[in-house]
Parts: C-alpha cells; sequence; structure tokens
C-alpha cells in the first residue's frame, strides 16, 4: 500500500513542478544569435542584435537591429520595442565588441547584466571587432551559413588550429580579475568577408594594449602549452638575396607535432627571472630551397635561431606594453611568492622589467617523401 502512496505522490510531484514557469511559444520569442557592443563618432554606447526569423514568408532568415542605449539591459527595452517577439539572449552564441569600447579602460562593467542573468550563456564568444561593429553585422553572404554559425565556427576551426582562443564570457571573467595574468580574446575584421586577424591583448583593466597577427598569435599559445591539434609554421631560414624574388625560395614550412613548453622562474638582484625552454617535435612539409644548401644540422640550427628570434621579440613586446598574457606572473606566484606578494598589484611593470631567457630546442622527425636536389 505504501509503496502505491509513494508512486501516486511521486508521479503528483512531477507532473506539478513540469507545469511550474512560464514556457512562451516560439513563435512569440526573438532568439538574439549575436549582441554587438560600439561606440559612434560622438562617443555614445550603440548596441546590435542580430536574431533569425522563423517565418516562411521573410525573404531573409536572419533580422538585424541597432540601437542608442545607456546600458546593456536598457537596449533590451528598445530591440523589444522593433521585434515581433519577446527577446531572449539565452542562445547569443557571439559578442561583438568594437575596438572603439575596448579602447576605454573602464569598458567592462558594462558586462554586469551579462553575468547576473542566469540564463545568458558563460561560453558565448567574445570577440574584438577592428573597425565598426555594423560592418560585420550587415555581412550576410548567400555563399555562408547564418553569421553567428559562421562567426563561432570561425573561432572555434582557429582555435582547434591553435591560431585564436575561443574567449568565452567565463574564461575573461577570470583573467580580468586574475592578477597573474591579463586578458586576451580573439580578433576580426570585415575587409572583403569577415576573416580572423588575430588576437586582442588586454591590459589588468581590460583596455586594449596590443595587436597580435595569426603568427604571433600561435607563438603565444605554444608559450602557453595550449598546442592543440597540428600547427604549421613557415618561416625564412636563408637571407633573401633577390627581393624581386616571387618565389621566396628562402623559406621552409613545418608541421608541430608536439610543443614542450617548460617555464621556470627565479629571482636575482631585486628582479624576477624566467627561463623558457621550448622542444618541438616537426615535420618539413615544405622546402623551397636545394637540400645541398642547408644539410639537416644546419637546417636545425637555422629553424631554431629563427623560432627564438621570433619569440623573444613577441615577449619583448608583451613586456613594452606591461602586459602579461603568456600568464608568468602565476609561475612567479607559485614558485617565488613572497616576492611576488609585493608585487602583485602592478605585476605589469614588475615584468617589465623581468629577465626573461629563452631556448629552443627542435627535432626533425621526417623530411617527407620526395627530397628536392
Amino acid at each position: 500500500m505504501k509503496r502505491w502512496l509513494y508512486a501516486t505522490l511521486f508521479i503528483f510531484l512531477i507532473v506539478i513542478l513540469s507545469s511550474c514557469g512560464k514556457k512562451a511559444p516560439l513563435e512569440d520569442l526573438t532568439l538574439a544569435l549575436i549582441l554587438g557592443i560600439d561606440l559612434d563618432d560622438k562617443n555614445n554606447l550603440v548596441f546590435y542584435e542580430i536574431n533569425p526569423v522563423f517565418s516562411k514568408e521573410a525573404k531573409k532568415g536572419t533580422e538585424s537591429y541597432e540601437v542608442k542605449a545607456k546600458t546593456i539591459r536598457d537596449s533590451r527595452r528598445l530591440f523589444d520595442a522593433l521585434t515581433t517577439g519577446e527577446v531572449t539572449a539565452g542562445k547569443i552564441q557571439v559578442l561583438l565588441v568594437g575596438k572603439r569600447v575596448l579602447q576605454h579602460e573602464d569598458w567592462f562593467p558594462i558586462l554586469d547584466t551579462v553575468y547576473r542573468n542566469p540564463t545568458f550563456s558563460m561560453s558565448t564568444r567574445v570577440v574584438t571587432v577592428d573597425g565598426p561593429v555594423s560592418k560585420v553585422v550587415v555581412h550576410n553572404p548567400e555563399e555562408k551559413p547564418q553569421l553567428s554559425l559562421h562567426l563561432k565556427a570561425l573561432i572555434d576551426k582557429n582555435y582547434d588550429r591553435t591560431r585564436a582562443v575561443k574567449g568565452t564570457l567565463q574564461e575573461l571573467h577570470r583573467e580580468i580579475y586574475e592578477k597573474g595574468m591579463t586578458p586576451f580574446i580573439s580578433e576580426v575584421k570585415k575587409e572583403k568577408n569577415i576573416e580572423l586577424a588575430g588576437i586582442s591583448l588586454l591590459d589588468n583593466k581590460g583596455k586594449y594594449a596590443q595587436f597580435l597577427n595569426v603568427p604571433e598569435s600561435t607563438l603565444l599559445l605554444m608559450l602557453q602549452n595550449k598546442k592543440r591539434h597540428e600547427i604549421t609554421l613557415t618561416i625564412p631560414v636563408l637571407p633573401n638575396k633577390d627581393e624581386k624574388n616571387i618565389f621566396h625560395k628562402n623559406v621552409i614550412s613545418f608541421a608541430v607535432n608536439k610543443v614542450k613548453t617548460r617555464i621556470k622562474p627565479g629571482y636575482k638582484q631585486n628582479k624576477f627571472q624566467f627561463n623558457i625552454s621550448i622542444t618541438l617535435t616537426i615535420n618539413i612539409v615544405e622546402r623551397l630551397f636545394p637540400e645541398e644548401k642547408l644539410n639537416n644540422d644546419q637546417l636545425t640550427a637555422a629553424i631554431e635561431k629563427v623560432l627564438k628570434k621570433q619569440i623573444e621579440d613577441l615577449i619583448k613586446k608583451i613586456q613594452k606594453k606591461k602586459i602579461d598574457p603568456i600568464g608568468l606572473g602565476l609561475y612567479a606566484r607559485a614558485y617565488q611568492y613572497t616576492h611576488y606578494k609585493k608585487v602583485e598589484n602592478k605585476w605589469g611593470e614588475a615584468l617589465a622589467e623581468s629577465d626573461v631567457n629563452v631556448s629552443v630546442k627542435i627535432d626533425i622527425n621526417s623530411n617527407g617523401a620526395v627530397i628536392q636536389k
């Protein structure tokens, strides 16, 4: 008897709980897929929204809107006045932020409602736009999928190929408040098409500090030990004797199978020291000069020299801006806590004065099936 009583009570609770809450039909909702934030020429906040259209009569599969508002939450009221359904932000895939916004150090608090709203996805990609956000929002080529799907796939594909970062809302929030490193997000630009430009480096207050192109972005991710799938790099290893040579017979391309980055922090003479050793296992996939010009040992040394110089230049660029996207502060905190604690609130300045030594070790695993004579 008790079993039947418990079973009846259980079913009753399921029915009651499943019926709680207001559920709006899909046709009565406007599902925002992209949210854009930018500044106009007079530094007024401008918000953009792209929504799918669920109607057989509609000629386009999406609709886009632009409003001026003081906050993101205030913009929702204006979007509701323009759309046919009630706007919901739970399906936003990409948050586009104009570079003009990021050039102000006090921009991050405008995302307050995003983090307070439990329906807002923390996996939303945050992406810098080099130029007006409006140019990206209105881009709708017929040969591409919906813009939200295209942008998300563009970021995720290059993330898998170690050229970009996902830069989700959750990651951005953690990096903004982490004293041992500074934030970074992927950057796109609109030329003929929308393309990945590289990575935007921000300072400890979230202000735009430095741009890294795609090859530099790959080096940064290698320093962070964030290699995912196979990396392909193309570098010059011989002097370019003929600048008019259109075939670039001084370069080599190789696929990086394995990357191991070791960072050893220290503290001497009142400043931090970091010894960074990078070991790579590579396969030669393209070589535009004869093998007789460089034997295997000479080629290994040449690649190591070029990569070492590129990584050192990248680190100098980072130190000059007093930022730390590599996360060297995390190593300093873990292994030199007493010294780090004294400078944690001005870590960028401490890193700028630090000595960073880089060593690169290359192991050529394969030269390919056919060797050029």
